[in-house]
């Protein structure tokens, strides 16, 4: 992802992530250290007694932005490849957007579904976490370590021309000549200036999530959806916390 509809997800307190896997449900502990980021997994496993979490589910809008590759192709088709991938379609043998006859893109996610907790839930029953051994204190001291308490789920992406002007070339015959996406997803041409792409899967793809940072302060465990920075000013403002602003975040299972 990138551009502006990095920008947006980050503006809502959304981090934009690329995860291992579909049916991923919150809270999930997760660290990011050298810019690498590690999903620990379920959150309720890192308690020394027994605790269990109850999401809230809903529905967001769609959300969407611009994407421009000025020089070639190449960045939107990256773009798109991974977007397929957070929508759980990993095998993309074929993507040729030379028909759209233009380089600059608007994608968006449809359908779109939610499911937190809310932190003040997490706040208080943290007291009583209990990170092993295999994370290391380093994580925790310089608060590499962060709890996603939402996350958003899509089963559509759609992508038109920026500029809103029909396709070069007449895809009503056959899409699958410019992209096949295999067995686990579909294309489909929604009008001459937008194709929509969806997951054939039954368990919806995160592509974004809400975090807050863990740290611990003596004792004392602490979690924070909002932290303070210090403006240019010399004052300082309180931030929604997102993780790694203006890039997309590629999980790995740890």
């Amino acid at each position: 992802m990138a551009d502006a509809l990095v920008i947006m997800l980050n503006s809502y307190g959304y981090q934009p992530v690329f995860l291992p896997r579909t049916g991923l449900v919150p809270p999930e502990l997760y660290n990011l250290a050298k810019k690498k980021l590690v999903r620990r997994g379920e959150l309720a496993r890192f308690f020394q007694k027994p605790v269990s979490f109850t999401p809230t589910k809903g529905r967001l809008a769609d959300l969407q932005g611009k994407l421009t590759s000025n020089k070639n192709y190449a960045a939107a088709i990256d773009f798109l490849q991974q977007a397929l991938r957070a929508l759980g379609i990993s095998a993309v043998p074929k993507v040729d957007l030379s028909f759209t006859g233009s380089k600059e893109f608007t994608f968006a996610f449809s359908d779109v579904t939610y499911q937190a907790v809310d932190p003040a839930v997490l706040d208080g029953s943290l007291q009583d976490l209990s990170i092993p051994l295999a994370i290391p204190d380093s994580y925790v001291q310089f608060g590499d370590l962060h709890i996603a308490y939402e996350y958003a789920y899509a089963k559509t992406l759609t992508m038109s021309r920026s500029d809103g002007k029909s396709f070069d070339a007449d895809l009503r015959g056959d899409v699958g000549t410019y992209i096949t996406l295999g067995a686990k997803g579909s294309v489909e041409l929604k009008s001459n200036s937008t194709v929509s792409f969806s997951s054939g899967s039954e368990e919806v793809a995160a592509f974004a999530y809400k975090a807050g940072q863990l740290q611990k302060d003596k004792d004392r465990w602490t979690f924070k959806p909002e932290v303070v920075k210090r403006a240019k000013d010399g004052t300082d403002k309180p931030e929604v916390y997102v993780p790694s602003r203006n890039r997309v975040l590629v999980a790995e299972e740890g």
